[in-house]
């Protein structure tokens, strides 16, 4: 078995696979092996996706699989702790980032899944997701980071890995996060005092993390190595027959080829939309991080050894740009020092993978499918019910000793000792096991408790109503739409949905998370929802009918979001940020939003940008039927064929969504989907009406949210009371 000091950190790449082995050593971390073995064909090698043989798998597959079996006949992995990253062959999984209003562990705990079911663009129990909160000294604003990959994609990935490594991973991270945990850990981000910048420009992708003390963002977009490539080829292509390795061979000899000019200029286009995105990224993240100036930069990746790109970059970015070439507290010395040294800029996210395995990761997120975590637990958990066997055995005969201490069978004091201490251990493993019985009757009883307090809704739902109304004025919720979009000063608060999160705790004490996503017009922005929602919530907290008490009311100020409403009622998103870099939000500057479309497919988004939070988990706002900026996808009923159901009729290309203003790295549809001819649009079909405007054109509407807890006024009965907020 592996000693538990030591951790591999395995990168599949589509160029190459990296792997680095790290030993902890005291505070730090030596190398203790490492390799790079570059795939036969670069994995994006237009055609690759391809099978062989008609009904067999693609040529990728097969190669990635070759580039798995080298690795595993080169090294003795069998019982090592293995940290891989996701990537299956172009799907690089999900990241979001939003603003938690400032709370307590367990208020921020229940918000997550609300917020991860706003932000990840599938059901929640299609994808396997995890998530890991940033908080800092000086701020008492949470960042909350969502990470998640598709499960039926993860099936696939994890089946291939373990079958040809012989071994199963301990987790499975994504790229960015690895690569700010390694940079996090060599460059002792947490002390620095400005942010700095990670721009890791891959075969596939180009990964942007901003590091900021104990704060990080990040977003990726579908440009890298590979779009260099075909255009070089493109520009090529009129004059002379190449293939793709050739293409890819002119790319890294750019500087001293004879066709360098020819090259750099089939080059710039790629180039310049690659800058574009990343300048775009950089402002939004100064945007929403006010006083913040970025100034350094440190690149990574294989394109960025294109001669003469790192002095592009910094020039166009106005930006110190540095080319990792070495790391601060991992060296290689002897003969595989010049091997390394040449791999250095390519191995940072396998540096930060085995760093996880370590335990050393400053961002610890695991996708590894619940079931596969479950089976590796009690494969560790065989050895401790062995031992508890022996232990129960050993337990047994010590009902003879005292008697055989009395007769002076047992001349050593020590036997006995140690008798006692094995019957103490015995005694403590069998107060576990009636802990863990007691836990399934707790849960057990829980779950029926569950379905008891069904009625509890119907007066959560009474309460939000009548909360909300209370910010209302007698003109904002009359039948004359002439005289609600008349301007002058109104007072309006609108329910746009609600949500709660079930609870209990060891105590018994059953309580309901609730949230109120509210739009809202008011004279006093701050105080409104306080004056109004919070302040009917207050003197209703604990009426005689209803069956719970209202705690912890909280008008979360600090996650307003300002819209402005168009000509046509919509609503727009009023400055930066509401849907860019970084993923997450449903409203670009200028973009309309939608209002609660059908999540069919993989949902909606609209408008393109930089990036940003989705309001904090909001959802959108539907715009009229007759506008032209944004048109409702509607989805598709599908027919007979073996991709019936709903989709959303996005293009066969499986790195589509990888955009500004769409998921990165998801495919709304499986290769090979009906025609036209077996689907019918449910907006022909079946369309749902638009809600007319009710706000004056060019005003300004926020968004915001309510938060309370709804705790019940009568305890669930034993066992519950060890169920631990299941």
């Amino acid at each position: 078995m592996a000693s538990s000091n030591t951790a591999w950190g395995i990168e599949i790449g589509q160029y190459a696979m990296k792997a680095i082995q790290l030993e902890r050593v005291g505070d730090g971390v030596r190398v203790r092996d490492f390799v790079v073995i570059p795939h036969q064909k670069v994995l994006t090698t237009p055609g690759l996706d391809e099978p062989l043989v008609e009904g067999g798998q693609s040529q990728a597959k097969t190669v990635l699989e070759q580039s798995l079996s080298q690795l595993a006949s080169q090294k003795q992995l069998a019982g090592q702790n293995i940290t891989v990253n996701y990537n299956w062959f172009g799907n690089r999984g999900l990241t979001r980032f939003v603003k938690l209003p400032p709370g307590d562990a367990k208020t921020i705990a229940g918000l997550v899944p609300f917020e991860a079911s706003q932000q990840i663009p599938f059901p929640l129990e299609d994808v396997e997701w995890d998530y890991h909160t940033f908080e800092a000294d000086d701020s008492p604003e949470v960042d909350l980071g969502l990470f998640a990959v598709q499960s039926a994609h993860l099936k696939d990935f994890l089946a291939l890995v373990s079958e040809t490594l012989g071994v199963e991973p301990r987790a499975i991270s994504l790229g960015p996060v690895a690569l700010y945990n390694a940079l996090a850990f060599d460059r002792d981000i947490a002390s620095r005092n400005e942010p700095l910048v990670l721009l890791d420009i891959g075969t596939a992708s180009t990964d942007l993390v901003v590091a900021s003390g104990s704060r990080c963002w990040m977003r990726s977009f579908p440009l890298g190595g590979h779009s260099f490539t075909e255009a070089i080829l493109e520009a090529f292509a009129p004059t002379a027959e190449i293939k793709y390795s050739q293409g890819d061979k002119l790319k890294q000899e750019s500087a001293t080829s004879k066709y360098a000019k020819q090259i750099m200029a089939a080059m710039r286009p790629v180039l310049g939309d690659l800058l574009d995105d990343v300048q775009k990224s950089l402002q939004f993240y100064e945007s929403q991080n006010r006083g913040t100036k970025l100034r350094n930069v440190v690149g990574l990746g294989s394109t960025l050894k294109i001669p003469g790109l790192r002095k592009f970059l910094g020039m166009r970015l106005e930006l110190e740009v540095e080319r990792l070439d070495q790391y601060s507290k991992i060296v290689v010395e002897g003969p595989e020092a010049a091997d390394f040294a040449a791999h250095t800029v390519n191995f940072a996210t396998a540096y930060g993978l085995a760093l996880q395995g370590l335990g050393l990761a400053t961002i610890e997120i695991n996708l590894l499918p619940v079931e596969s975590v479950r089976q590796q637990v009690w494969a560790k958990k065989t050895r401790w019910f062995a031992a508890a066997a022996a232990i129960a055995c050993a337990a047994g005969g010590m009902m003879f000793l005292r008697n055989v201490r009395d007769n002076g069978s047992v001349a050593s004091r020590d036997a006995i000792n140690r008798a006692e201490a094995t019957l103490a251990s015995a005694q403590g493993f069998s107060s576990k096991v009636q802990g863990l019985a007691a836990d399934v009757g707790a849960t057990a009883t829980n779950m029926l408790a569950l379905i008891d307090d069904r009625e509890v809704w119907p007066f959560l739902v009474h309460d939000a109503v009548h909360a909300v109304a209370a910010g209302n004025d007698a003109a904002s919720v009359g039948n004359d739409l002439k005289k609600l979009l008349e301007e002058g000063v109104r007072q309006q608060t609108v329910l746009r949905d609600l949500a709660g999160v079930y609870k209990v705790n060891e105590k018994g004490e059953r309580t309901i998370e609730v949230t109120l996503n509210v739009e809202f017009v008011g004279i006093d922005k701050q105080g409104h929802l306080t004056a109004t929602v919070c302040k009917w919530l207050e003197q209703n907290n604990d009426r005689a009918d209803a069956p719970y008490t209202i705690e912890n009311i909280q008008p979360n100020t600090a996650s307003i979001v300002d819209m402005k409403v168009g000509a046509d009622g919509s609503l727009i998103a009023s400055g930066e940020g509401a849907d860019g870099a970084g993923g997450g939000s449903n409203a670009a500057a200028g973009a309309t939003v939608p209002e609660e479309e059908p999540k069919l497919g993989g949902g909606f988004t609209a408008g393109t940008g930089a990036g940003g939070s989705n309001f904090g988990g909001l959802t959108g706002r539907r715009v009229p039927t007759g506008d032209t900026k944004v048109n409702r996808p509607g989805g598709l009923l599908g027919g007979a064929g073996s991709n019936g159901g709903f989709s959303a009729n996005r293009p066969d290309d499986p790195t589509y969504g990888t955009g500004s203003s769409d998921t990165p790295g998801f495919n709304r549809r499986a290769s090979g989907a009906d025609d036209a001819a077996s689907t019918t649009e449910l907006n022909k079909l079946a369309p749902i009406p638009n809600r007319p405007g009710m706000y004056p054109p060019n005003s300004t509407v926020h968004v915001g949210k309510v938060t309370f807890v709804a705790k019940f006024k009568d305890l669930i009965p034993a066992p519950a009371a060890v169920a631990k907020g299941q």
